[in-house]
């Protein structure tokens, strides 16, 4: 089979048969996605698929510009809607270069993405093998190690790389055999970047030392994969049977019985499938020390934008947020949903519970945050208690008590939402009442990226 048949078919083998998919072309301009570009314009001819080629200009080069305009015009050469992105930001003093603008990238990517739609990259062997290179020197484990992932979630879509078996070889071979024309970005030849120091300077000694070490090393990453598949496989089946719907919260006792390989295992499948990034061997560490912690502590692991802490019995992960003032008073109507700091709150019609509409109509009904001191009388309950006794009895762990919208009427506490309304302002037997409801802000831009942004 000639290698064009072998990335034809590669390609047809991964791609969603669905019709009227939208397929997006990450394309920089370069061989590989130029290649990528070309072949898709001809396996799609005929199809009812949509194609929407992508360029992302970083803006980090004199001529980046007339780059998005070069690449502009090829997709227009094949009949193909094309799209620039601009990166509005310089690369802050002291990060890589090459992970902030993998980052704005793929950020960039996903915020077009509709519903179902694949994005495509031209990511290819030599690229699965160097992350596989990076990842080891960095003393990553199994799930660094398998390197990149041929499909994965992505957003509201699909992140396909469907040339990750094809050789660079097998690229250039197809590029030059239907004349194709491809940028030259010079920065690739910079070696003071990792990526490019090691494909130009130590893979090319490698390969002539051991000329088999592709595909040695592609087979190590294929283990790697199953290595990591099993690893979330066995965390899944402990997870499984403890998470409830708050995937958020974990139970101690789900973690204390077990080794501390499988321990840190199951902690970091729990917070990959909440959402949160992903945490280093050294934070892993440390959420076991606070999983041992006494019951009583409130112990915190904090990293990049995340936290882990123990209330009770309970592991709770969440945002880390700037504290919301306690002293701001909004006024709302009811009619629409209220959006604050940290989430929105919304009322819905009801009958003969909830807060009563007709004092919810009030001119005085106003929500605040607690400052504390605050009272309630539950409707349910013989005496009122202080707020903070009845956060305490509702197992709401301190951090998050600031965070709840309180509803008042005049200087009274009416309403704590989602946990009670305070007597005297209950909708009685067959009056219109309203529920209250509070939307947390799922703060996932980072990591709604999964290890996309991370593997190249």
């Amino acid at each position: 089979m000639s290698s064009f048949s072998s990335l034809r078919d590669n390609l047809r083998s991964v791609l969603p048969t669905d019709a009227n998919r939208r397929f997006i072309i990450a394309y920089s301009g370069g061989i590989d996605s130029q290649v990528l570009l070309h072949l898709m314009a001809a396996v799609v001819a005929g199809e009812k698929y949509r194609l929407l080629m992508v360029h992302v200009d970083h803006g980090l080069h004199k001529d980046s510009r007339a780059w998005a305009k070069w690449c502009v015009g090829r997709a227009a050469a094949l009949d193909i809607e094309a799209a620039v992105l601009k990166v509005n930001e310089t690369p802050p003093p002291g990060h890589s270069v090459e992970a902030w603008a993998r980052g704005h990238r793929y950020r960039l990517l996903q915020s077009i993405m509709q519903s179902d739609d694949v994005i495509l990259t031209a990511h290819h062997r030599s690229d699965l093998i160097e992350t596989f290179l990076l990842q080891l020197f960095r003393g990553t484990g199994p799930h660094g190690l398998a390197s990149i992932a041929e499909r994965q979630r992505f957003g509201p879509g699909l992140l396909l790389r469907p040339l990750l078996s094809s050789t660079r070889a097998d690229i250039m071979a197809y590029a030059e055999a239907h004349r194709l024309e491809w940028l030259d970005d010079p920065s690739n030849l910079e070696d003071r970047f990792d990526r490019n120091y090691l494909r130009n300077r130590i893979m090319p000694q490698i390969e002539q030392r051991w000329p088999a070490v592709n595909a040695r090393i592609a087979h190590a990453v294929e283990l790697q994969q199953f290595a990591a598949a099993c690893l979330d496989e066995a965390a899944d089946a402990v997870l499984e049977s403890v998470l409830g719907t708050e995937n958020s919260q974990l139970p101690i006792s789900s973690v204390t019985g077990l080794s501390s390989a499988m321990q840190r295992c199951v902690l970091r499948r729990w917070i990959v499938r909440a959402g949160f990034p992903i945490p280093d061997a050294v934070h892993l560490r440390e959420m076991q020390r606070l999983v041992r912690a006494r019951a009583d502590a409130q112990p915190c692991v904090r990293w990049k934008r995340a936290e882990l802490k123990r209330y009770r019995d309970e592991l709770f992960l969440f945002w880390h947020t700037q504290r919301i003032a306690s002293h701001d008073v909004y006024h709302w109507n009811f009619g629409s949903a209220l959006h604050l700091p940290g989430g929105v709150l919304s009322a819905h019609a009801t009958v003969g519970r909830g807060l009563s509409a007709s004092l919810a109509a009030s001119n005085d009904v106003v929500v605040r945050f607690r400052s504390g001191g605050e009272r309630c009388h539950p409707v349910e309950r013989a005496h009122s208690q202080s707020l903070k006794r009845l956060f305490q009895e509702w197992g709401t762990p301190p951090w998050v008590r600031g965070e709840i919208p309180l509803v008042f009427y005049g200087d009274e506490l009416a309403a704590v939402v989602d946990n009670c309304v305070c007597r005297g302002f209950a909708a009685k037997s067959g009056e219109a009442g309203w529920i209250l409801r509070w939307t947390k802000h799922a703060e996932r831009a980072e990591t709604a990226l999964g290890r996309a942004a991370t593997e190249t």
